[in-house]
């Protein structure tokens, strides 16, 4: 995914996946990468992989026997408060840093930070990293180092059984394709020219047409479409390979060496051990 705003999302567009009923989501589109917003499969929201409840302090300090994490936590399935309980911050990247910090023997603290200040945040010293679907870009790597834990891009995403026999982005020409408003994923579809795009406010509109009848196919970002088609199996799947793919890391300031060897070697460890596969198939299916 390719952000560089934050955005809000509606407990109307959470729940519109999971349950019918739900009247037209009015979450602002104000994010310049793929959208994600999902919902909890059989009404219920998701919370955690790995048994690890989130510690969440907005005026938590860098210190010894921690690692205090700056985590913008709007962007579902990644990071965000479970509507449920608007007190739990949950999610892929929520699992992912409670897991490194249960092999590092250190307490994770999970500091909510604005999407357009957390890169300022972390090079003043207001929290030691950040988890928080950062694309790993040659501009960031200019003033910070990454610790790449994922690689996804754009997925076309059409009703079960592919009736339209779509395979690539070049076999959206003359279909009604959805997308988000003035994200990656529509630029991605002008570049490729004649596709009728259809634009929307938020995702879960989209989708919705598209199990209508009322488009062909929506382009999102990969982590989004394997978590709605993980949540609704049944009526979506991807059509063809993820596009465009980039990868997304933590980030750190680069003069902590010895907290980004650690943090490297930690990733390692839940990556060979199973963890990591675990956390990734309970937020988004298996490959």
């Amino acid at each position: 995914m390719k952000r560089t705003t934050g955005w809000g999302v509606s407990l109307c567009a959470l729940a519109l996946m999971a349950v019918a009923g739900c009247g037209t989501s009015t979450a602002p589109a104000n994010n310049a990468g793929g959208t994600s917003t999902g919902a909890g499969s059989n009404n219920q929201e998701k919370t955690t992989a790995i048994g690890i409840n989130a510690t969440v302090d907005s005026n938590a300090q860098p210190g010894d026997g921690k690692i205090v994490v700056g985590v913008d936590n709007t962007y579902p399935p990644m990071e965000y408060m479970d509507p449920t309980d608007p007190t739990k911050l949950v999610g892929f990247d929520i699992d992912l840093g409670d897991a490194l910090g249960q092999v590092l023997h250190k307490q994770v603290i999970w500091k909510p930070t604005a999407w357009d200040g957390i890169q300022t945040g972390l090079l003043s010293k207001k929290y030691d990293v950040i988890i928080s679907s950062m694309n790993d870009t040659p501009d960031r790597r200019k003033t910070i180092d990454f610790i790449d834990y994922m690689n996804f891009g754009q997925a076309i995403v059409v009703k079960k059984g592919n009736q339209g026999n779509i395979q690539s982005i070049n076999d959206l020409k003359g279909k009604n394709v959805g997308v988000e408003i003035s994200t990656t994923s529509e630029d991605a579809l002008k570049k490729t020219g004649g596709v009728n795009i259809k634009e929307y406010n938020s995702f879960p509109d989209a989708f919705q047409d598209l199990a209508n009848d009322r488009l062909d196919a929506a382009v999102v970002d990969e982590v989004v479409a394997r978590y709605y088609i993980n949540l609704q199996p049944d009526k979506y799947q991807m059509a063809g390979q993820p596009f465009e793919s980039e990868p997304v890391g933590i980030g750190i300031r680069k003069d902590e060496t010895q907290l980004e060897k650690d943090l490297k070697d930690a990733l390692d460890q839940i990556k060979a051990d199973g963890t990591y596969d675990k956390i990734y198939t309970y937020w988004f299916g298996k490959e």
